[in-house]
């Protein structure tokens, strides 16, 4: 059996194919590449959509979630801690009522002599057994039928009724608090609002086998401690209702009985209940037994239970709630063990959001319930935009590689028609001279070597064409890409050119610190320069408040010693701290106390470390690796600055001691000038211009000279305009109008200042023409010297033409030259003022 062949190989290799022209199968050719390039194209274009849609829609829908379980976490919190704070007032108030009685029992032989309150005079035994004081006081005191009213219990009663002066006013200010009540180990009850408390209860009624009363008696409470018990349904129609207990001891920590408060729950069911999250999120409250303390009714119905079968102060369990799913048990199995979390449960066939916090005081857990729709609507629009947004994509694509395809198509067959004509019209050609039509020849001259060199040259041309066609195509591309990487590279440099800018170097510091804070956002940057010693670096430039303090005072930090910026200064190399608390190299500085982390990064240019960058962050963790390496390109380019700073300010103050030095070589020259030549002057008229006489001064020209400034005559027509050449006078203009003309203009004015700086160049330029002749012609003369000497080789002879030369070059001077010391004598040679040596 054969094996099979591609489809495309086996389409090239048809006969057929090659048996049509050459302008279809170019066509074809060209437009199957183009087909099988744009194919791949969109394919990739749809695949890198696809997947970048659902990967920011990932991120979005993670981002949202973790921010909207903060919040929910921030809600429970928050509302967990305002019943905190409640429970602790009311336990803030009990242990002042159990330091109250306290107190006053330690004051026995004060207030137990009955003075203010006799328990003899105000009780009275019952019928039944019972003892009982008066309706009209303000509580209500029961002893049981089977108490003796002995001295101790007396003494006793009477000091622990002079809370009647506070306790009252505690219930009135507290309207939660239901009643306030201590009960004695000799099951003595004292009870607060009167309530006639021995009508209610039994004559031998015991407090001292309440449960409030043995959880808090020392047995069960060693520490004392303020106990809390479960909630209950109060039977005088309260509602729910929590007793919170305290043991009371006398004079030698000896135990006197327990006092409580019965504390109903109605604001804090009312609190819990009116808690709203998104539209129908709401909250309840459990014990850390499971017990239901308040649960709103739109929670009743996600929970499949109602207010009768599970009433406040139950349990929730497994029984009473058969259709609710075994997770939401574990969470609440989590509640009562004081958890703080933020989970996600199905209630009702809805996915909620379920945060609980735990309310420390009373070990209850307050939990938040709203639908994960409601909390995550935003990120499900922005999903749908995103998808929305990636399907016009898709679509536009789709047109677009529709429309590459249309207008390759319609290219490839003109430039295949382009291509195969002048093939055509050379066949054309060749065949009618082949013929025998000899106007042909108007196209291709002759059959020899020129006229194949003609067929060769158009084919060439037709060649070169296509050539030239392509290479601007890809000339475009080209540019085009470059376009992309400059605006690249415009957008890279944003900040280093604005640092690159300046020359002075404060300037350029500063400026940096306020580019950086703007583009980074960072509360502090600090530049650090090294001093001369590169001892310590110096700080030289910041942005905050607290960094000038620093610059005011010169604050510098030891190299290698001191702070991040030391460790920087060092070995040249970044330093992040992310926690400066725990970085053992992070420098404590009290003028940037909100510091939560660090970053110092080198200034090196060269190999040579100039200083550190030093930028910090009021919050933790705020550096990554890929802000140390984004800002470690911004300090090399500042690093870069301060260097062409510096060489900017040298090269300033080499050209300042340059213009100085030439300043005072043209004043020197121009006052040796001044003192030497004659004074000059000329006076033009409007009909001739004269010569002045070199003691004579126009008026206001010595003014103008004296003082260096423009001088105005009284009259308005005459100015003076000194002249100067680099800061020196040399001279003045003096100009004078008509008396019937007008006052001098600002613009005449300007013009003649003009004029005399142009006059200051002109004289200063030909002050160098001159002295560059005289120069000219002292090269020339040594040179001639150099020559006439160089021509005689007599030691005499030398120094004979050496005088005689001198001699004559300078006129009217007599040259004398003598060799002196040696053994031989002395020997001399002397020009005379004609310029001859003589011996």
């Amino acid at each position: 059996m054969k094996p099979r062949r591609a489809p495309t190989l086996w389409f090239f290799n048809n006969r057929s194919f090659w048996r049509v022209d050459l302008r279809a199968k170019l066509t074809l050719a060209n437009m199957l590449i183009t087909l099988a390039a744009v194919v791949g194209m969109g394919y990739y274009v749809y695949y890198r959509t696809q997947d970048s849609s659902a990967t920011l829609i990932s991120q979005l829908e993670s981002n949202v979630r973790s921010k909207v379980e903060a919040d929910l976490s921030g809600t429970s919190r928050e509302r967990a801690t305002l019943l905190n704070d409640f429970f602790s007032s009311m336990s803030r108030t009990l242990a002042t009522i159990d330091a109250m009685e306290e107190d006053i029992l330690a004051q026995d032989s004060t207030l137990g002599d009955g003075k203010n309150w006799s328990a003899d005079r105000s009780l009275s035994r019952l019928g039944n057994g019972s003892w009982d004081n008066a309706n009209t006081e303000a509580s209500s005191i029961f002893l049981p039928a089977s108490a003796d009213l002995t001295t101790d219990l007396v003494s006793k009663l009477n000091i622990l009724k002079q809370t009647d002066l506070a306790i009252p006013a505690i219930l009135n200010n507290n309207p939660d608090i239901i009643a306030i009540y201590f009960g004695g180990v000799r099951k003595e009850t004292i009870y607060y609002p009167n309530v006639d408390l021995a009508n209610i209860v039994p004559p031998d009624f015991d407090v001292t086998g309440r449960t409030w009363y043995l959880d808090a008696s020392p047995e069960n409470n060693p520490d004392g401690k303020v106990i809390w018990s479960t909630p209950y349904e109060d039977a005088a129609l309260n509602g729910l209702v929590i007793t919170t207990s305290m043991p009371v001891f006398g004079p030698q920590e000896k135990f006197e009985g327990v006092t409580a408060m019965d504390i109903q729950l109605t604001r804090i069911t009312d609190l819990v209940s009116n808690v709203r999250v998104g539209e129908t999120g709401y909250a309840f409250l459990v014990d850390k037994d499971g017990r239901l303390i308040a649960l709103p009714e739109a929670g009743y119905r996600d929970f499949g239970v109602t207010s009768e079968t599970v009433p406040l102060g139950e349990p929730l369990d497994s029984a009473q709630m058969p259709n609710m799913p075994a997770e939401v048990f574990d969470i609440l199995g989590a509640l009562s063990s004081g958890e703080n979390k933020v989970t996600v449960v199905t209630l009702g066939g809805t996915e909620r959001f379920l945060a609980y916090h735990q309310v420390p005081e009373v070990q209850y857990s307050l939990a938040i319930i709203v639908p994960t729709d409601e909390m995550l609507v935003q990120s499900a629009n922005v999903n749908a935009q995103i998808t929305e947004e990636t399907n016009n994509i898709v679509r536009v694509s789709i047109i677009l590689i529709a429309s590459i395809l249309g207008v390759a198509a319609l290219a490839t067959l003109w430039i295949v028609t382009l291509l195969t004509t002048p093939l055509k019209s050379l066949t054309k050609t060749a065949n009618e001279i082949t013929m025998g039509n000899m106007d042909a020849r108007a196209e291709v001259r002759s059959r020899d070597e020129i006229g194949i060199l003609a067929d060769t040259l158009n084919a060439m041309t037709s060649t070169l064409r296509d050539s030239i066609h392509s290479l601007e195509q890809r000339a475009a591309d080209r540019t085009s890409e470059i376009e992309r990487r400059s605006n690249l590279l415009k957008a890279v440099a944003g900040v280093g050119k604005g640092v690159t800018s300046f020359r002075d170097l404060s300037e350029l510091l500063q400026q940096t610190t306020y580019l950086i804070h703007e583009n980074f956002g960072y509360y502090h940057v600090g530049i650090f320069l090294l001093d001369e010693y590169k001892e310590y670096a110096v700080l030289r430039a910041t942005n905050s408040e607290g960094g000038r303090r620093m610059l005011e005072r010169k604050h510098q930090l030891k190299v290698g010693e001191t702070g991040i910026v030391g460790y920087v200064t060092q070995h040249a190399r970044a330093r992040i701290a992310l926690d400066v608390g725990m970085d053992a190299v992070y420098f404590d500085n009290p003028d940037l106390p909100d510091t939560r982390s660090e970053m110092a990064l080198p200034l090196v240019v060269g190999g040579q470390i100039l200083g550190a960058l030093d930028v910090q962050s009021t919050e933790a963790q705020a550096f990554t690796e890929d802000d140390s390496a984004t800002l470690q390109i911004l300090a090399e380019q500042i690093a870069v600055a301060i260097q062409n700073a510096n060489l900017f300010a040298e090269t300033e103050k080499a050209l300042d001691t340059a213009r100085a030095a030439y300043s005072e070589l043209s004043r020197e020259a121009w006052g040796k000038i001044l003192r030497n030549q004659q004074r000059i002057g000329f006076i033009a008229t409007p009909g001739a211009t004269n010569q002045t006489s070199a003691d004579t001064h126009e008026p206001g020209i010595a003014k103008a000279y004296e003082t260096g400034a423009l001088v105005v005559g009284s009259d308005n027509l005459t100015i003076s305009i000194p002249v100067k050449v680099r800061g020196q006078t040399i001279g003045a203009i003096r100009m004078k109008k008509a008396e019937i003309a007008e006052a001098w203009t600002q613009e005449e004015t300007n013009l003649a200042i003009a004029l005399s700086d142009q006059l200051s160049g002109a004289l200063e330029s030909a002050r160098l023409y001159r002295e560059s002749q005289q120069r000219g012609a002292r090269e020339s003369l040594v040179s001639d010297i150099s020559a006439r000497i160089s021509a005689v080789s007599n030691t005499d002879a030398i120094v004979r033409e050496t005088v005689q030369e001198l001699g004559q070059a300078l006129g009217n001077a007599v040259i004398t030259f003598q060799l002196l010391g040696g053994d031989n004598g002395q020997g001399a040679v002397e020009s005379n003022n004609n310029g001859k040596a003589e011996g």
